[in-house]
């Protein structure tokens, strides 16, 4: 699927979950055994590993339609980069869209400076850098969680785009996109600078 097509379907598929109209996909004997031979994604979506977050229901998708990779906090780590390099390379997706989302726990963690279990703590520790800088251009408080999640989202997008895998697959045609989530609406800004 191009990536313009996969894109509007994630987008018709937000919009059915806003309005609880969502189609009836279901996974049954069939699409299992048919799964259990190959998978074919449309899309690949990055982002947090938050239980409020799951990007089947988000973009009304089944099983099979959509290669999810989730890390708390939608981090950046060589796993991350290396799980979208699998799915553009090895899956042929064209679309990938980085993630995130309102009212992130990771975020207010970084944010709040608390202590945090030790390996929590490694998540933390890479999204401090982003809170210094948003707290130096002014940010505090809620506005301050919002920009530093979608400072967070940007740089992984860039990262991904750095990919030598990844950007040999941009020159044929694949698209990287960055989304935030609405907790309270399920609503999506697309894209944002």
């Amino acid at each position: 699927m191009k990536a313009d097509d996969a894109l509007a379907r994630l987008k018709e598929g937000n919009k059915r979950f806003i309005a609880a109209e969502r189609s009836s996909l279901s996974v049954d004997a069939q699409l299992r055994d048919q799964l259990s031979k190959e998978q074919k994604p449309f899309a690949c979506i990055v982002t947090c590993s938050d239980s409020r977050v799951p990007p089947e229901l988000i973009f009304d998708c089944t099983a099979g339609e959509l290669f999810v990779v989730r890390v708390a906090g939608t981090v950046q780590t060589p796993e991350v980069i290396g799980s979208v390099e699998f799915a553009v390379s090895i899956l042929k997706v064209n679309l990938v869209v980085v993630m995130a989302h309102s009212r992130c726990g990771a975020i207010q963690a970084a944010v709040s400076r608390e202590p945090v279990p030790e390996r929590v703590a490694a998540i933390i520790d890479r999204l401090a850098p982003m809170v210094t800088a948003q707290q130096a251009l002014g940010f505090e408080g809620e506005k301050l969680i919002i920009q530093v999640s979608k400072q967070n989202t940007r740089e992984l997008s860039d990262a991904l785009c750095r990919s030598q895998v990844i950007s040999e697959c941009l020159e044929k045609g694949l698209q990287v996109h960055r989304a935030y989530y609405k907790l309270t609406t399920g609503q999506l800004l697309w894209d944002f600078e």
